[in-house]
Formats: C-alpha cells, sequence, structure tokens
C-alpha cells in the first residue's frame, strides 16, 4: 500500500498537481498507513526523485502527527539508512 501511494502521488505530481499529491500523502499516512508504511512512502518518494513530495510530507506529519508516531516513522528512517530524513522529521515536530 506504501508504495502505491506514493506511486499515485508521484502521477499527481507529474501531472503538475503537486497541492493534490500532497492532499492524498496527508491522508494516506494519517488515517491509512502505520507509522512503518508511513516511513516506506517517504524512501519511496527518495527513489522516485519527488524530493520535494518528500520534504513537505517529512514537515506537515512531523508537525501534525503525535510524538509516539512520529518517533517510529524516524526509527524506521534511520533503519532504511534515511538518517538526513529521520532527523527532518524530528525536527519538525519541536517546531
Amino acid at each position: 500500500m506504501a508504495r502505491q501511494l506514493a506511486a499515485q502521488a508521484g502521477e499527481l505530481d507529474r501531472a503538475g498537481k503537486e497541492d493534490s499529491a500532497l492532499i492524498l500523502l496527508r491522508h494516506g499516512t494519517t488515517e491509512l498507513l502505520n507509522p512503518l508504511e508511513t516511513a516506506l512512502v517517504m524512501v519511496e518518494l527518495r527513489e522516485q526523485e519527488r524530493d520535494h513530495l518528500a520534504d513537505d510530507l517529512i514537515h506537515v506529519y512531523g508537525r501534525d502527527q503525535d510524538d509516539r508516531d512520529v518517533m517510529a516513522v524516524a526509527l524506521e528512517l534511520h533503519k532504511e539508512g534515511a538518517v538526513h530524513d529521520a532527523g527532518a522529521i524530528l525536527r519538525a515536530a519541536l517546531k
């Protein structure tokens, strides 16, 4: 499901609908996916070279989700080798 969500967001972004892509990502990661799957969406967006979507999702998720979920996502990102993103989501949670 994480890969499918990232692919759908990538398609919207390619079609010039970045706002719709971010809305889809925000809804999907907060209401449909668990923190592990959310981290995988972020990794997948990086692999698709949709860095702006990954950055926006990291900021929004870190800002809006509870600390436990943010910590779980950060841990998974770290495990996946996305150390910079793990730090970024933690910093977003502090703002």
